[in-house]
């Protein structure tokens, strides 16, 4: 049973990276498409934020922040792909 246990794992460590390639390659196709999906998610957040925080006041929107450091970082990668 060990062997077939270790034998399974073997197999599904062998073929992990190359499923990771084709869905590596079929997010390629809409790189843009995610990029667009992620701006308005962001720009909603902000209107939303922004709503929140009308007439109160609050601390740092950390969680806001975050989102917008990982749609910028999203954006880099995708730019840095295209050139």
């Amino acid at each position: 049973m060990l062997a077939a246990a270790l034998s399974g794992a073997a197999s599904s460590v062998a073929l992990l990276p190359e499923s990771f390639q084709q869905f590596h390659r079929m997010l390629h196709g809409y790189e843009l498409w995610i990029l667009g999906l992620s701006a308005a998610l962001v720009t909603l957040g902000a209107w939303l934020e922004v709503r929140a925080r009308r007439g109160r006041h609050h601390g740092f929107p950390w969680l806001f922040t975050f989102s917008v450091l990982c749609f910028a970082v999203n954006a880099g990668v995708i730019l840095a792909h295209q050139a």
